[in-house]
């Protein structure tokens, strides 16, 4: 699940036009019932985007309704849809609370990752899922949410910075950053952010992705305030213990909220997660990144 990409930046006027601001409702009819092909549980889809077929898994709840929230969780580096359905594990909270899972497939590479600066290639992927499941399946425009570990974190950042007029909200589990000609134009939104102080790959305190010569990245807690000035936050965050290996940060004064749970040797693994992937360290019980992540997008969107 380790990640590597080139940090470029898109100047301002290389941007393309922002979609149209999403009303509450957005493509959603009053009694919806979904397209064929969207029926309760898993099922393969594909979209063709900027001329390169796409694919990503849906989950639908048990009882469809309409105007359902979506969640598009991205895998990490190597991974891919499947394997981030099972890791993450949202399928369950959202047959529980009716809301709609959708799980993107990077593209088939040496080392299947997300392509989001320098390039609008996932960027677009991303907004397309959106729009196409906001038509088929019941989901309401104005809330939609991207999560993801790893490179999937990242990719989620980056529609933070380049697809806020899309998404309501962001999860990010083991990676973040914020680039300033990038991200300072976007709109305010919620962020809940995950990160063990132990992570092999990305290091918590900064450094380099994977070693010396891997991409550089910011301190975990230095992405963290930064999102947080950029939603209006008082400096400084407030630390809640939750458990040995669990500290909350919250900055108050907040327009828009952000929330960081700091990992006490939590290594580069999904917190609450069933699977343990030992090689990549701690998997903390003491928290769980999905159902936090839908409880705090629920309460703030």
């Amino acid at each position: 699940m380790q990640f590597d990409h080139q940090l470029g930046v898109v100047a301002d006027d290389d941007r393309r036009p922002a979609a149209p601001a999403a009303t509450a409702t957005t493509a959603v009819a009053a009694a919806c019932r979904p397209a064929p092909g969207y029926g309760p549980g898993t099922s393969t889809h594909h979209i063709v985007v900027d001329g390169v077929e796409r694919a990503f898994l849906v989950h639908m709840p048990p009882h469809p309704t309409s105007a359902m929230r979506l969640v598009v969780d991205f895998h990490g580096a190597t991974s891919n849809m499947y394997q981030q359905d099972v890791y993450s594990s949202f399928d369950p909270v959202a047959d529980r609370f009716d809301f709609v899972v959708a799980t993107p497939n990077g593209v088939d590479a040496a080392v299947r990752q997300w392509r989001f600066l320098g390039t609008f290639a996932d960027v677009d992927f991303a907004v397309a899922i959106v729009r196409t499941l906001s038509l088929d399946a019941c989901v309401d425009h104005a809330h939609a949410y991207a999560v993801g570990i790893s490179s999937g974190a990242a990719m989620s950042a980056s529609l933070a910075c380049q697809a806020s007029d899309t998404f309501a909200g962001f999860g990010l589990v083991s990676a973040d950053f914020y680039l300033p000609p990038l991200c300072d134009k976007a709109r305010r939104r919620p962020i809940i952010i995950f990160h063990g102080t132990a992570d092999p790959i990305v290091p918590y305190t900064g450094g380099h992705v994977g070693g010396p010569s891997g991409t550089p990245v910011q301190p975990a807690e230095t992405s963290a305030a930064l999102w947080a000035g950029h939603n209006g936050c008082a400096p400084g965050p407030t630390e809640t213990r939750l458990g040995t290996q669990v500290v909350r940060l919250t900055w108050n004064g907040c327009v828009v909220p952000v929330v960081m749970y700091r990992i006490v040797g939590g290594g580069h693994t999904w917190p609450g997660s069933s699977i343990k992937i030992t090689a990549l360290g701690l998997t903390t019980e003491q928290v769980n990144a999905t159902t936090a992540m839908w409880k705090f997008f629920a309460a703030n969107s």
